[in-house]
């Protein structure tokens, strides 16, 4: 390991910098941790003219005596933008979007009292700043504008083949509201018609829609699609929070459906583990307990569909090998336990009848929240296997939904160790903390995840960053 006195001494007193590689290899860490630390403020750095990243040594000296920035959990309102998402799927359970939720300014909801600034605010964050669009791969991006964002000029600078526009069916449907509406479908931007009520909501806006979204729940009650939707017109069914709701939205005519019935807990008393992902729990219960590496390897051969599932895996963009693995000795070596194991929990959502044919959405969730969870540990406790016990805590926190079967009697065979148990049972302790606040995100539920992002020491630039690099993940999976 390169001493930091040795490092000093050979570039001199005048150049005080070192490469993101020489501060991982000084401050005992991974290269993916420098680069957090360096996103967040951790460390300083800046770039060269040829593009390399130089960082401080007086900033490593910091970490290294143990003194880091304070963060700043309430931060500028005017900065303090928070993200969130909800998929939406289509009839083939393949994601065709995400629908960006936020909330911008400190204020309490997601509905401020400016709405074009607001929007506008998400924009520059969001699809600037973060590069939000690259991070979700080829899905389109669902984004609310209210009825005085139509009217901003803003709107036409977004990509019209990546962005729908999502207007509130509330907005009165005046001369000029249709006529902004005609402007921006015939620049090619497609809009969403939200939160419409068939028979109630006014229907003159309808035309120009390219989709309708409706509130799932008032189905019963809903005329016919074909006595009131367009032709060409696509519906989006919205809260669907069960499997028996998404196949009705479907049988009535809905081509998108969004909710989280997908990742719902159905438990079915006396349900049995599908046989694929019996072997896999196994497997990853042996890198668990420290079991001989050639034992491993011999499960893992004795399953085809296992073994090529993670020769897949691993040579897919989520994984970012730059050599290909063709045999699973080799992938283990290259690998090693802590890397096997998160791949061997990411294998556990593949399809159950095809463990091959990813990606499943329970799949895309439970790695956008493990991948969350890790990346906000590394700012919380730095090195360590504590990252590596999050990212677990994450993934796992799916397996009911997944298994139809109590967490606690799938955990008793794992031999987890008691803070991620604790964690996945009762949410307690810091990993208990993080998933928290991973599930108030979900929830789109901004003042929790304020509050919990606050008690932790996080604040709301390190939650986006996360953000975007959980989606950047959960899209290397999707096209694995």
């Amino acid at each position: 390991m390169t001493g930091l006195r040795d490092l000093l001494q050979s570039k001199g007193a005048e150049e005080e910098v070192c490469s993101t590689r020489e501060a991982a290899e000084i401050l005992g860490v991974s290269l993916r941790t420098i680069q957090v630390w360096v996103d967040n403020g951790i460390l300083d750095a800046w770039k060269t003219a040829g593009g390399h990243r130089r960082v401080s040594l007086r900033s490593v000296r910091r970490v290294m005596e143990g003194q880091y920035p304070e963060a700043d959990p309430g931060g500028d309102a005017e900065q303090d933008v928070l993200l969130a998402y909800q998929p939406i799927l289509d009839k083939d359970q393949k994601t065709y979007g995400y629908e960006l939720l936020y909330r911008s300014g400190g204020a309490k909801r997601a509905r401020i009292k400016d709405p074009v600034a607001a929007t506008a605010k998400v924009i520059s964050v969001a699809f600037g700043e973060l590069g939000l669009l690259s991070a979700m791969g080829d899905a389109l991006c669902f984004i609310n504008v209210d009825a005085e964002m139509l009217f901003s000029d803003v709107l036409l600078t977004l990509p019209a083949d990546r962005i729908v526009l999502e207007v509130p069916a509330a907005t009165e449907p005046t001369d000029e509201v249709l006529d902004h509406c005609r402007r921006l479908h015939g620049a090619g931007h497609r809009l969403l018609l939200d939160n419409f009520v068939p028979g109630v909501s006014p229907a003159r806006l309808l035309p120009v829609m390219t989709f309708v979204k409706v509130d799932w729940r008032g189905a019963p009650a809903l005329p016919p699609v074909s006595s009131w939707l367009p032709s060409g017109t696509k519906l989006v069914a919205s809260r669907i929070e069960t499997k028996e709701a998404c196949a009705l939205a479907q049988q009535g005519g809905a081509s998108y459906f969004q909710g989280h019935y997908f990742a719902r807990p159905d438990i079915v008393r006396g349900t049995t583990v599908a046989p694929v992902r019996m072997t896999i729990l196994e497997v990853l219960a042996m890198t668990i307990a420290d079991a001989d590496l050639a034992d491993i390897e011999r499960r893992i051969k004795v399953d085809p569909a296992i073994c090529f599932s993670l020769l897949r895996l691993t040579n897919s963009a989520a994984f970012r090998s730059a050599r290909r693995i063709d045999n699973i000795r080799e992938m283990i070596l290259l690998l090693g336990r802590k890397n096997l194991q998160r791949w061997l929990q990411v294998l556990l959502f593949a399809h159950e009848s095809d463990p091959g044919g990813f990606p499943s959405p329970l799949l895309l969730a439970a790695a956008f929240r493990g991948r969350l969870l890790e990346y906000l540990a590394v700012l919380m406790q730095g090195g360590g296997n504590f990252p590596e016990k999050a990212f677990m805590v994450g993934m796992l926190s799916f397996l009911e939904a997944l298994l139809h079967v109590p967490l606690a009697d799938v955990l008793r065979g794992l031999q987890l160790s008691d803070d991620v148990v604790a964690a996945l049972l009762r949410r307690e302790g810091p990993l208990g903390d993080l998933l928290s606040l991973a599930e108030a995100l979900d929830r789109a539920d901004f003042d929790e995840v304020q509050a919990r992002a606050r008690s932790i020491g996080i604040g709301s630039e390190p939650l986006r960053s996360g953000f975007i690099d959980s989606m950047q993940f959960r899209s290397a999976l999707a096209h694995a």
